[in-house]
Formats: C-alpha cells, structure tokens, sequence
C-alpha cells in the first residue's frame, strides 16, 4: 500500500473512532477531591461578589440580588438589594453569631452562626455517609472553569448540584431540585472577586434604631445526646434522634434566664443544619411576626429571610422554633413529623 493509501486510512480510523485524536480531556477530579475542596475553602479564600437566589414558588419564580462578602475563616455579610420589597434586608455572621434584620418588620433575629467551620475528614464522611456525590462535569460560570458535582440525599429529599470553582473551591453556582429532578431553588454569582483584604469591621452588626429583637442564641454547655437534652431541659420536649431529609442529631445545649428555659438542638445532613428551638409555651408568647402557615395539628408563623427560614409553632405546652436553610415545605414536614410524636 502506497504512503497516501496509509494516510488515507489512518484519517478514517482517527475520525470514525469518537475522540481518538482529539486533544486529550484532563481527567476530572474525583468526587472526594471535589468536596475536599468546597470543605476547606472557606479557610483559604476571601471573596465580594454579586449573588442572585430565585426560588420557585408554585407555578412562578421569585429572584432575590444580595451583595455577599465572605472574609475566610467564617465572616459573611449579606446587603439584599432587589426587589424593593426585600431591600435593606442584611445578614451579619461572625463566625460565633448571626445577626439577621428584616426591615418589613423592623426585626432582628439573633442566633448562632450558621457558617460551617472549615472541613475536616469528619466533615467529609458525613456527606459521604448521607448523600451520593457524583461528578458530572466541567462548565464555565462567569468566566471561571468550575466542576458540576451532583448530590444526591440517601434518605430522600431535595438533591443538589454545586459549581465549583476549580482555582479556589468556592461555589459559584448551585441548584436544589425536588424527587422529580425540577428546580425548585438556585444561587449563583454574577460577578464574584476573589484575593480581596476586607476590613473586620464589615462584619459587626449595628443594631437599628427601636428594632424588635427575637434571639435564638442560647449558651450552656453543650449535650452530645437527644436524651441528655430532655434530661436537662425539665421539660418534656420532642428531641428525636433524628429527622426526615436525613438529619441526624449533631448537638445540643440548655440555657436558663431565671425561670425561662430553653433547649435547642442540632441537627445535620453532612451539608447542612437545622436547629430545633424549644421552650414552655406558659414562659414564652408567640411572636405575631412572618407569614402564616398552617401544619397538620397546629398554626404555624413563617419567616423567609432568604438565607434562613424560621418556623415558628405552639404544641402541647411547648413553643418551637425551628430554623435552617431548608425550604419552607421541607420545614412544614419536619414540624408535622415532631408533632405527631
């Protein structure tokens, strides 16, 4: 065979064969590089940037702009800038607290941080232990090159898909959707500013003029089991050892102001965390504040602050409040699951 003859079937082999000469893809992480990554982030990169949040909501979507400052080692500031029905809103979290304001109420809630320290291999296999992480691919978002992992919760429940920038670890994109795979929540960045110094007092939170305060910040020591809270709590409250979606007990804590006591515990996915406040209905009155909502054997109150959406119920004697990023339908399910305890 001829020297053309030759050429002439090694360009048909090269072209009939999918990829074979090709630049060659580099490999893709895996996925425990890939959630290494996103763990250890937040202690090595600091960040400004603009962030839109849109949730569906029944049949329409409802989009939320917020400037979002992160300095490492767990400082963030949330500004809401859009719509006019939400601007003024602003998330401070310190690291050891978070201070939310609601100017529609001209309210602040108070409570524990609601950052994640920087991961350890702990952390890792708890998300291991609760999800199916896969990784789906690489995309560009903003102009940066990211890795698509996908996230898939064992017990059931929404999954989640994260973007994640590959020169630094941080999330730029992610996608919540339902058991049907329709997206039901997103977050990503428009722009986003990495190597940036910002200035500690960015995240101080300055109380507004006349604001009402509800705080759910408790200290005491902290109760490594759900039957160690009841015990200490003297009341007999619902501490399950865990929820659905996946949660399991993670920590608790007691605290007294004279005759008040008031119990929360927390709970995790590997990802995430819901804390369940609980104190005597006859010590506490029930806030007349957010929307209202109704649970299967009690009336219910709901305040979406975007971030963090607080449930708050009467039950038998007992005044809960239970607060974490889930949406508000996943809240309603846990809420019906502790009152039907």
């Amino acid at each position: 065979m001829s020297r053309g003859g030759v050429l002439v079937v090694w360009l048909v082999t090269v072209l009939a064969v999918p990829g074979l000469g090709a630049p060659a893809r580099p490999p893709w992480p895996s996925a425990a590089a890939v959630v290494a990554a996103m763990l250890t982030a937040p202690a090595l990169v600091d960040y400004e940037g603009t962030k839109v949040l849109s949730a569906v909501r029944g049949d329409r979507a409802e989009s939320v702009t917020a400037l979002e400052s992160y300095k490492r080692l767990g400082k963030l500031r949330l500004e809401f800038l859009s719509p006019e029905s939400v601007s003024g809103r602003l998330i401070v979290d310190d690291g050891a607290s978070s201070w939310q304001y609601e100017p529609s109420y001209h309210l602040v809630i108070r409570g524990p941080s609601f950052l994640r320290p920087p991961g350890s291999p702990a952390q890792a296999q708890d998300i291991f232990r609760g999800y199916l992480v896969a990784v789906l691919g690489a995309e560009e978002v903003i102009g940066r090159q990211t890795i698509v992992v996908a996230m898939e919760p064992r017990a059931g429940g929404a999954g989640r898909r994260y973007w994640v920038d590959q020169a630094t670890g941080a999330v730029l994109r992610m996608e919540e959707r339902d058991a049907t795979g329709e997206i039901v929540f997103t977050s990503f960045f428009t722009r986003i500013s990495f190597g940036l110094n910002l200035p500690s007092a960015l995240f101080r939170f300055h109380l507004p003029a006349g604001a009402r305060i509800i705080s759910l910040f408790l200290s005491g020591d902290p109760v490594d089991s759900p039957a160690a809270l009841r015990r200490q709590s003297g009341f007999g409250a619902a501490m399950p050892a865990s929820l659905s979606y996946g949660y399991r007990f993670r920590d608790g804590t007691v605290s007294r102001y004279g005759a008040l006591a008031t119990s929360a515990a927390t709970y995790t996915d590997g990802m995430r965390a819901l804390t369940v406040y609980q104190t005597p209905s006859s010590k506490m009155a029930f806030p007349r504040v957010g929307m209202p909502v109704k649970l299967e054997a009690a009336e219910a109150r709901l305040l979406d602050l975007g971030y963090v959406r607080v449930l708050i119920w009467q039950w038998r004697g007992i005044t809960y409040a239970l607060a974490g990023s889930l949406p508000a339908a996943a809240l309603i399910v846990i809420a019906d699951e502790m009152t039907s305890r």
